[in-house]
């Protein structure tokens, strides 16, 4: 259930940050993205453990799968970058 999770949230990020890269101009928009959820995946890590019990544990385990699922993006969307060609239009 954990590789479910985490490939889901990869092609919803993979999205968004797709999405962002074509909405805006800036070359690097699509890094922003990836770069966002990993620091949300940390704060609900973070805050995970005032939580405690079941509810904790359960919201630690998702929170461990966005970041490993937007680090994941982070490191597809910079290879992408890298070989793509730079076009200057």
């Amino acid at each position: 259930m954990f590789w479910l999770q985490t490939a889901i949230f990869t092609v919803i990020v993979l999205c968004l940050s797709w999405w962002a890269g074509k909405r805006r101009r800036h070359r690097h928009a699509g890094l922003i993205v990836p770069v966002c959820i990993t620091l949300f995946g940390l704060l609900l890590l973070i805050g995970s453990f005032f939580i405690g019990r079941w509810e904790g544990m359960a919201l630690s385990i998702s929170s461990v799968s966005i970041v490993l699922s937007s680090i994941i993006c982070l490191i597809i969307v910079t290879g992408v970058h890298l070989f793509k060609k730079d076009d200057p239009s």
